[in-house]
């Protein structure tokens, strides 16, 4: 029986260091694009099959090292300096993560007044950048959503779903489970014509239509799908809010947020005597009831899948990105209350 074809073989084939082999085929982008493919061509002509569980042992083997410093992160951000309070906890907790990890994080300011992508690709390289987490703005469409970088150097990761390109990994709450969640819950307590009243750019940009989605598939099976309520940047007016109100026949209302389940506040409606409030955006033992999405657990999870990347060796633009999604959990909360006692089929 013919023994396999090693990166031996192909490195004395070759006239090369055992080791330049190895690089080439994890496509290392430090080795000339040339002598990667050229190599990689040589091995496919000689049968090279990649053995799978060297490579699984490897990791394994990786893993199970006592913790030790092993490079550096980079969180990129698109605001001059983390003054929101949402974004301050986000950076806390990818640090304290990475640090367990075993890597420590960098903040860079990839909107910078003159930043181009060769000097953000240089200035990670020359910080020794392992790898990216990439942090695009979430509403606002004023700042640029596509980022130019030299990406075959890094592995990378985006939260949320704001970033147009490139096509990262993706790690984000389930926007659609959640919204369909919500519906559910609100049925359940025995409410039957609920309204959507959402953020038009929150729901196109930081949603990517999830919630819509998900609320019209929950309240279909309702059999009262009602319009959403869009409204831009400021809180809906009390007039508007209640006209829709009035004119859907609505007994519970689901926001986007809890600024807006707290601003807003229909004329003539008691909550939660005459309407429920549910938001989108709750938190646990929140007096508002809703979803809460987890963000903690999600950021975390963007830490891990990163460094699963770098271990693996898998940088730059994936040809089948991956999206990693996190189901939130129900708040009781106070704004809503049971209607009836006889709850439909869960």
């Amino acid at each position: 029986m013919e023994s396999a074809i090693t990166t031996k073989d192909i490195a004395r084939r070759a006239g090369v260091n055992q080791s330049t082999v190895s690089r080439a085929l994890r496509d290392d982008p430090q080795l000339a694009l040339a002598t990667r493919l050229s190599l990689r061509a040589l091995a496919q002509e000689m049968g090279y099959i990649p053995n799978a569980s060297a490579r699984a042992m490897s990791v394994i083997r990786r893993a199970k090292r006592p913790i030790s410093q092993q490079g550096t992160l980079a969180l990129l951000i698109p605001y001059v300096a983390p003054t929101e309070a949402g974004l301050h906890n986000l950076i806390e907790f990818t640090r304290a993560h990475g640090l367990k990890l075993g890597y420590k994080l960098d903040l860079l300011h990839f909107h910078a007044p003159g930043m181009t992508g060769q000097q953000l690709t240089r200035i990670l390289k020359a910080r020794g950048i392992a790898g990216l987490v990439v942090l695009p703005d979430f509403v606002s469409t004023r700042t640029l959503k596509r980022l130019q970088l030299d990406w075959a150097f890094f592995p990378a990761v985006t939260l949320g779903n704001a970033l147009l390109w490139p096509p990262l990994h993706r790690v984000s709450d389930n926007h659609f489970c959640n919204a369909k969640r919500a519906v559910r819950e609100l049925a359940a307590l025995g409410y039957r014509r609920i309204g959507l009243c959402v953020d038009s750019q929150a729901a196109t940009i930081h949603a990517d239509g999830g919630w819509e989605g998900g609320y019209r598939v929950g309240t279909e099976r309702l059999g009262s799908t009602h319009p959403p309520f869009y409204y831009k940047g400021k809180l809906p007016t009390r007039d508007a809010l209640s006209d829709w109100v009035r004119r859907e026949r609505l007994d519970a209302i689901l926001t986007d947020s809890l600024q807006c389940a707290t601003g807003i506040k229909p004329s003539g409606l008691k909550v939660p005597e005459e309407l429920g409030i549910a938001s989108l955006m709750s938190y646990p033992d929140h007096f508002v009831s809703g979803i809460y999405p987890d963000h903690p657990r999600i950021w975390t999870m963007a830490v891990d899948f990163l460094v699963h990347l770098i271990h693996t060796q898998q940088r730059g633009i994936p040809e089948f990105p991956q999206r990693l999604l996190l189901d939130g959990s129900w708040v009781p909360g106070q704004t809503v209350r049971r209607i009836n006692q006889t709850p439909p089929n869960r």
